[in-house]
């Protein structure tokens, strides 16, 4: 249908555990609606690089039909968040992140809990579950499903307008 892609970028501390998880929600209901102009991605403000998706990430996302085996974390680049059409993260420590690494990208950034809404408060942050227990992990995980719900038709439709345009 669409020969451009709309890009998001979704950036945690580790890229371990929440963006993992929340790439791989979006993905999914990115094909179960038969989207394909979107590509997803995530990255951490502090990942070493090519570590692999917390044990308990993998758990908590497989019980949802999500495979996290492939995941390979990445530490985040200028070059990506300049890539980045929507560039959506967990904290705002996140987003002071890339502010610094590139000024340009703060207009497109946004907290993924309170997109499209421009707030940093500490309610819209989506808790790390890094070292907790697997009720973690799955509270975090139901956090970032029901907030990727909320927001997945406002996606979709400013992805559409990107390609349409181009």
């Amino acid at each position: 249908m669409v020969n451009h892609n709309f890009r998001i970028l979704i950036v945690c501390t580790g890229n371990t555990c929440r963006s993992p998880m929340a790439e791989g929600i979006l993905k999914k209901m990115l094909k179960e609606n038969k989207i394909d102009y979107i590509q997803v991605s995530s990255a951490g403000t502090d990942s070493w690089g090519s570590c692999p998706a917390s044990l308990s990430a993998l758990e908590i996302a497989k019980s949802s039909g999500i495979d996290l085996t492939s995941h390979s974390s990445r530490r985040l680049t200028e070059e990506m968040l300049k890539q980045a059409d929507l560039i959506l993260a967990m904290s705002k420590s996140h987003l002071d992140q890339v502010e610094k690494l590139n000024r340009d990208s703060v207009n497109k950034s946004f907290l993924l809990k309170a997109f499209p809404q421009r707030s940093d408060g500490e309610s819209f942050w989506i808790r790390d579950p890094i070292g907790g227990t697997l009720d973690d992990y799955s509270n975090c995980f139901s956090d970032l499903k029901r907030n990727i719900d909320r927001i997945f038709q406002r996606l979709v439709e400013l992805a559409r307008e990107k390609v349409e345009s181009s």
